[in-house]
């Protein structure tokens, strides 16, 4: 075991207009000028975790494009790639993976965010050939209809290391029920991947609800697991009003879902909420929960960078005392 500098990035995405990808401002040099600041925001983070001497930092669900903007996903994760190795610095996130129907007109193959420097020092260029190019493909190919009604969406959690490779990558699997209209759950086998700490391993957001889920990761090895997490304050409403309820049910849901998966996986559990303005329904509460420790880390409700130390050798200590993980195995082997 050994020490892992963590840091949390509950940052403020701003979201995309509501509906599928197409052209957000006509004839503008951006043809994604929402992720283009998101991504921005994210260098800014970057740069201060490292500055830190972070090891690795965590980022939200949807911290970038969330169910919207999604055709070019694949270039948004060759720039997370690429921010990794140049500022020499683990990420994790997650990003929603989107594919045109079968005979649509496939989309460009160069990068919209090419453009955008790696470094907050460096000013881009106006207007990339590339976004030129994007911009006149949305223009001429919208979606059809179907395509508007029935987007295939993955939701995927990724783990890029300090060299820029993608070591780990998870799509999720238990979907907040309003999500169920436009993401696709995912089915592949649920895998541990080797970071230089220990054996890790990714849940997304509603997946915490579900301890099964968790404990295939324990049950695999898992030191530390990691939650990008996008759960409003307003989640459960209008239900919820029905009910006398403490002002703080939803926030407290969160925290204790996150400290009993700590607990029951004996894991580090490293959850990474967005954050925000409470009169936008935001909540935040990121943290880091550990064993024989609790929770170690918070970032409030707004908007914000906190960097913590993480010493796992704490989880010998509490597998000897509590054997959770011990006793289930016992049971995988009965």
């Amino acid at each position: 075991m050994t020490r892992l500098r963590i840091a949390i990035a509950q940052t403020a995405p701003i979201v995309a207009p509501e509906g599928p990808a197409k052209l957000e401002k006509p004839h503008s040099t951006s043809p994604f000028s929402t992720v283009d600041q998101n991504l921005i925001d994210v260098i800014r983070y970057v740069e201060r975790a490292v500055a830190q001497k972070a090891e690795v930092v965590i980022f939200p669900e949807y911290f970038l494009q969330g169910i919207y903007l999604t055709f070019p996903s694949k270039h948004l994760l060759t720039f997370l790639q690429n921010l990794a190795k140049t500022q020499k610095i683990a990420l994790c996130g997650s990003i929603v993976h989107g594919t045109r129907e079968e005979g649509a007109a496939p989309v460009p193959e160069s990068s919209p965010f090419a453009h955008i420097p790696l470094h907050t020092t460096s000013k881009p260029p106006a207007t990339s050939p590339a976004q030129l190019e994007w911009g006149r493909y949305l223009e001429a190919h919208p979606l059809s209809t179907e395509e508007s009604a029935q987007p295939t969406l993955y939701n995927t959690a990724f783990f890029i290391d300090d060299r820029g490779e993608v070591i780990g990558e998870y799509t999720k699997k238990n979907l907040w029920h309003p999500e169920r209209d436009y993401i696709t759950p995912g089915e592949e086998e649920h895998k541990v991947f080797d970071t230089k700490w220990g054996k890790a391993g990714m849940m997304i957001c509603w997946d915490m609800s579900h301890p099964a889920h968790a404990q295939e990761l324990a049950n695999q090895g898992a030191d530390i697991i990691f939650a990008p997490t996008f759960w409003y304050a307003t989640d459960s409403e209008p239900t919820i009003h029905k009910y006398e309820h403490d002002p703080q049910y939803e926030h407290n849901m969160v925290q204790s879902l996150c400290f009993a998966r700590c607990v029951e996986t004996e894991t580090v559990w490293i959850m990474c909420n967005a954050g925000g303005d409470p009169l936008e329904g935001f909540m935040g509460g990121s943290g880091v929960w550990i064993p024989l420790r609790g929770k170690v880390a918070s970032c409030g409700v707004g908007a914000k960078l906190e960097v913590v130390d993480v010493d796992l050798g704490v989880l010998k200590d509490s597998r000897e005392l509590y054997k959770v993980r011990e006793d289930a195995a016992k049971r995988l082997c009965t």
